[in-house]
């Protein structure tokens, strides 16, 4: 099956097809719900997914620590029938998902099932609040040159801090906990700057200059103060907030821009094998 083809006809479903796709037989498991999940359009529904950590099944008493999701169809994004919380124990009506052939590329569905009802919100279960104690202690790295790193799940990143040029700016990793040669990657590649930080400086400084000085004359609320914009000016004025990397050695530096855009972030971005490849604003 081709992928265009799978992608076409999943979306031509309807609601009572959607639902056919999963075992008529009803089961009560227990989930722990964790964070992430969202709406796929269909043909006149939204097919809604909230994400899962483990759950037990609740007539065996078999513990799965694989991540999963629960779904439910939805006609109006604006009253969702279920609300399911971060970091809650829920027990479940379910039906699972029937097997299904998917193409190459598409990673078959493990662990989904359709919510029946919902019986129970804050359930007991021992496993599970393990699981959730173990999942609410924070994941920490320490560096020698990079300081205390704590992992942000929802982002998926590790954010820290560092001394740039006399100033306190922000770093973030971008780059899954389980990923361990990534962030081994990403933390070699942000040293590198970190060492280097007086030619990356100005470096940065003077290519986000070149780029939008011009830009700042426009952008100028006078004649007096387009005057007293010059690309020395603009380098001196912005302040580097934030390096954003990633394992592949590409960053983003944020700087503030010291009313020049009243208010908006300038972005300069490259990598450390290509050089700085762009500046802009956003925000």
């Amino acid at each position: 099956m081709e992928l265009i083809e799978y992608m076409r006809l999943r979306n031509k479903m309807t609601q009572k097809e959607w639902e056919d796709s999963f075992e008529k037989t009803e089961k009560e498991i227990i989930v722990l719900r964790h964070e992430g999940g969202g709406g796929s359009l269909r043909n006149g529904f939204w097919d809604w997914a909230a994400y899962f950590l483990a759950y037990v099944d609740c007539e065996t008493g078999e513990l799965h620590k694989e991540e999963g999701r629960i779904v439910f169809p939805v006609t109006d994004k604006e009253n969702l029938p279920y609300q399911f919380e971060d970091e809650t124990i829920y027990k479940l009506k379910v039906r699972a998902k029937l097997p299904e052939e998917v193409p190459n590329g598409v990673l078959p569905t493990k662990k989904h099932f359709l919510v029946v009802e919902v019986l129970e919100k804050n359930a007991a279960c021992k496993e599970l609040e393990e699981i959730l104690a173990e999942y609410r202690k924070p994941i920490i790295l320490q560096d020698d040159i990079l300081g205390e790193l704590i992992y942000d799940k929802p982002l998926k990143s590790f954010q820290g801090s560092i001394i740039w040029q006399d100033r306190k700016i922000n770093i973030i990793l971008d780059v899954d906990k389980d990923n361990k040669s990534g962030i081994t990657k990403a933390k070699k590649a942000l040293k590198t700057m970190v060492s280097e930080q007086e030619k990356w400086d100005v470096d940065l400084r003077s290519f986000a200059a070149q780029k939008l000085t011009k830009l700042a004359y426009e952008w100028a609320e006078s004649d007096n103060e387009t005057s007293e914009i010059t690309e020395e000016s603009f380098a001196k004025r912005i302040s580097l907030s934030l390096i954003w990397m990633t394992s592949g050695g590409s960053f983003s530096a944020y700087f503030d821009d010291d009313d020049l855009f009243f208010g908006h972030c300038i972005t300069v971005c490259g990598s450390l094998k290509k050089g700085i490849v762009s500046a802009d604003i956003e925000g």
